[in-house]
């Protein structure tokens, strides 16, 4: 199921979940029969709800209510056409002992990927070719490569055919990198 934009998401996600009001829920449908977006934002909670058991059942624990209405908030935060990467639920995974990796964004169009990544006080990543630009961004923390020394709000641009010796950091670094899905 795709995602829709979510305009009133948090209002649609109430009315499925049957928590707006007796006069809210009027009002709620009477939207609907006139709003093809809203209605999309309803079969979409519809869709997330679905396997959500029915009927008696034990008390949910403390706070899930909250919790929810959280997320359904969260979700309706991106705006029409934008994808919004979240901080604090961020998947990183490691690429080498002392640095990981997040996967930004997929342009598959361009056949490029943008990757934040995290290398730990002392960690090196090994040499490598490029076959197509490879541009860094220094966000924060230090990065050499050979006598190349790069610092927070350094870019660098790899062209092709060019090569990196090992990439080093003495402090630890954060790093934006926009690379060929191609690299790896």
């Amino acid at each position: 199921m795709s995602k829709p934009v979510k305009p009133g998401a948090t209002d649609a996600a109430e009315y499925v979940l049957g928590l707006l009001g007796a006069e809210d829920a009027r009002a709620f449908a009477q939207r609907l029969k006139s709003d093809e977006a809203l209605r999309a934002q309803v079969e979409y909670w519809e869709g997330m709800f679905a396997n959500v058991p029915a009927g008696e059942a034990e008390p949910p624990p403390s706070g899930l209510f909250e919790k929810i209405l959280g997320r359904i908030e969260s979700e309706g935060a991106e705006l029409p056409g934008t994808v919004t990467r979240r901080g604090g639920t961020a998947n990183w995974f490691e690429i080498s002992p002392g640095i990981k990796g997040r996967l930004l964004h997929v342009d598959r169009a361009q056949n490029r990927q943008h990757l934040l990544i995290r290398m730990a006080p002392g960690a090196s990543y090994r040499p490598h070719a490029h076959d197509a630009d490879e541009q860094t961004l220094v966000i924060e923390g230090d990065l050499s490569f050979g006598d190349l020394d790069l610092k927070a709000g350094d870019f660098h641009v790899a062209t092709p055919s060019s090569s990196h010796p090992p990439g080093r950091t003495v402090n630890g670094c954060l790093v934006h990198v926009i690379m060929s899905l191609d690299q790896h």
